[in-house]
Formats: structure tokens, sequence, C-alpha cells
């Protein structure tokens, strides 16, 4: 009966909706941050161009390859905030005495993308190129 009432609201609301009418607008969708990315990095000026993508835990965690394969890639591990719409991290390449880097970008949470990023080495977030990526799931 719960079931029926419901229908039949959501019919009666659909019909008392035309263009000319203050309809609700279609909400449009949001993306956690957490899932898988792909995008591309570039060093100095340079236009991003090599491969590189993300994989974002719910907590905090964060795996990082480098590389147009995930299965020839250098990987490495760190940690991220996301505070507002900045996105932070630092990972730790996973080789003896590994590199770390530090990135920082916006997070689009209506698209799933991350834009004007830039990384740096050590824990700066800047100083030796952009990066951009694109969710994938």
């Amino acid at each position: 009966m719960k079931r029926l009432f419901f229908y039949s609201f959501v019919f009666l609301l659909l019909l008392g909706c035309s263009k000319d009418d203050d309809c609700p607008a279609p909400i449009p969708p949001t993306y956690q941050v957490q899932g898988y990315y792909v995008g591309k990095y570039g060093s100095g000026v340079n236009e991003p161009n090599s491969g590189f993508s993300m994989v974002v835990e719910a907590d905090g965690k964060m795996m990082v390859a480098d590389g147009a394969s995930l299965s020839i890639a250098s990987k490495a591990s760190g940690t991220y905030t996301l505070v507002g719409n900045v996105f932070k991290a630092t990972y730790t390449y996973n080789t003896p005495g590994g590199s770390t880097f530090s990135i920082q970008a916006n997070y689009d949470s209506s698209t799933g993308k991350f834009t004007s990023g830039t990384w740096g080495s050590g824990a700066n977030y800047t100083g030796s190129g952009t990066w951009f990526m694109d969710r994938k799931n």
C-alpha cells in the first residue's frame, strides 16, 4: 500500500510540471573523491603528456602509478587531504630509497575531475610541473 501511495504521489508530481512551471531542476551527480583516476603530468612548463593514475581510498590513503600502463608503472603510496575543493597529497615510491613527491589540485565533485594540479619534490606542492586527472569509476 505504501508503494502504491509513493508511486501515485510521484506520478501526480510529474503531471503537475511543465516547461513553464517552477519544477525542480534535475540534481547533477556528485562524486566522492574516493575512486580510480587517470590523467597526465608534465615537468616544468611542459604540457602534461606522461601517464599518471591514482586510486584514492576512503581512509585518507592513496596509491599512485606513474606510467601509461599499470602493469609496468612505478608505484607509490601515500596520504591525502581534501579541504573544501582543494586536494593535497604526499606519496613515496615503493622502491628502496624511493623518491617522495607532493601534489595539489582543485577537485570538482560535479565532474569527478582534478584540475589546475601542481606537483613538487618532497613536501613542496609546486615547483616541478602540472597535472590533471579524470575519474574512471
